[in-house]
């Protein structure tokens, strides 16, 4: 069983933990690499039936990201408006949709806002507010969830320390249940010591989202009805996403709108041109790169004649000052492998003066990202067989974002 089914199998099926008593007052951390898909685990798999289930139960069901909030008051501002839309309507507006909160802004008036639910409390007067929080804490009491995503992403002027500490008051004080999703590694500084301390004091139970590519790719191929016209290609985008070794939800999005729009536009469509533009977007994405070919006599045939220019920076050829890494990329069966490499054949080089010698080790040095695009478009050969005329119009495609028959 893959990684996300055991988790979705754990945490709402059949009196999953999600479900039951014994995870009220509790605080689960759900972690995982960046862009593993946490937030789409979550959103597809697991949110509707949470939803259901906390309607059922006649508790709050809240979501709250932690992006753009400044305060500590916004995020609490925030949440309690969620929980207080639960109680009026037995459902969560992300669920009920914009009906159930127009009702309700005829009812309050102009101060809830879809955008910003926070601003539930805006404008009202104290009585107002105190009912309004009462019915949000009888709804997240003894049993409500709330959901906190994009931990990492939360603002410089929120003190952890002060966020961990509200975090418990709702878990222990409410005896509800708080989900946090983040990202592996996702302090730095005096922040990443704050976090190992309180995290210990504060998580009861901590779960981990690794899925492989395969499964990642799966989950995302299948939430969306408009990839079905890519089926029949399936296999070769997936095991073409593998050679790259990237698991990330957000590029595979990327890769496969963009393949999507390209059969739409009635496109060439072969597995030689499919698997480049696959290359080549999820070389864009990382690198901000682009290719072009190169045909004057320099030798280099085993590599596509790739070349790699910066797109700040137009005139620069990468490739001309690069033909010293060139060679090296058939020696090395990783990039770190293929760096020390590089940077060992330079060293070694008796042939080159004292200069030059410092004015190719600055030159690798200041230029990481190209010899990254550079070994990833040559060693992986990502446009072979595929003639010029489709090579420049993919490149034009992803570089500009607009498929055009020009």
């Amino acid at each position: 069983m893959s990684n996300q089914k055991r988790l979705k199998e754990y945490l709402i099926g059949e009196n999953g933990y999600l479900k039951s008593d014994i995870s009220n007052g509790k605080v689960i951390m759900l972690s995982g690499k960046w862009g593993s898909g946490k937030t789409h685990f979550w959103k597809n798999e697991l949110e509707n039936n949470l939803i259901e289930f906390q309607s059922k139960e006649q508790k709050a069901y809240v979501y709250s990201s932690l992006y753009g909030n400044t305060s500590l008051e916004k995020i609490e501002d925030n949440i309690y408006a969620q929980a207080y839309l639960c109680s009026i309507g037995g459902e969560n507006v992300v669920s009920k949709g914009y009906k159930k909160a127009k009702d309700f802004g005829k009812r309050f008036g102009g101060f809830c806002s879809l955008i910003d639910v926070s601003k539930l409390v805006d404008g009202i007067d104290e009585i107002q507010q105190n009912n309004i929080k009462n019915s949000a804490l009888l709804y997240l009491k003894d049993g409500g969830l709330i959901c906190f995503d994009d931990f990492e992403r939360k603002s410089k002027d929120v003190d952890l320390n002060d966020l961990f500490g509200f975090i418990s008051h709702l878990a222990i004080d409410l005896d509800c249940k708080v989900v946090i999703i983040l990202n592996d590694d996702v302090f730095d500084g005096i922040e990443k010591d704050v976090f190992s301390r309180v995290k210990e004091k504060t998580v009861s139970k901590f779960l981990k989202y690794e899925p492989s590519i395969s499964d990642l790719f799966d989950s995302i191929f299948d939430s969306d009805k408009k990839y079905s016209i890519l089926a029949e290609h399936k296999e070769l985008i997936v095991k073409t996403i593998e050679e790259t070794k990237e698991l990330n939800a957000r590029i595979y999005i990327q890769v496969l709108d963009n393949l999507v729009e390209w059969i739409d536009k009635k496109q060439e469509i072969n597995d030689d041109i499919m698997r480049y533009l696959i290359f080549i977007n999820i070389n864009f994405v990382l690198f901000h790169t682009i290719l072009n070919r190169k045909t004057e006599n320099l030798n280099a045939e085993p590599y596509n004649l790739h070349i790699i220019k910066k797109l700040s920076d137009e005139g620069f050829d990468y490739f001309i000052n690069n033909i010293i890494g060139f060679g090296t990329l058939n020696e090395a069966d990783s990039f770190d492998e293929y760096w020390i490499k590089l940077k060992e054949k330079i060293i070694n080089n008796k042939d080159i003066s004292d200069e030059r010698m410092r004015t190719q080790k600055q030159f690798i040095k200041d230029n990481l990202i190209l010899f990254k695009s550079d070994y990833f478009a040559n060693k992986l050969k990502i446009s072979d067989n595929v003639n010029d005329e489709t090579f420049k119009k993919i490149n034009n495609f992803i570089e500009t974002g607009i498929l055009t028959d020009e």
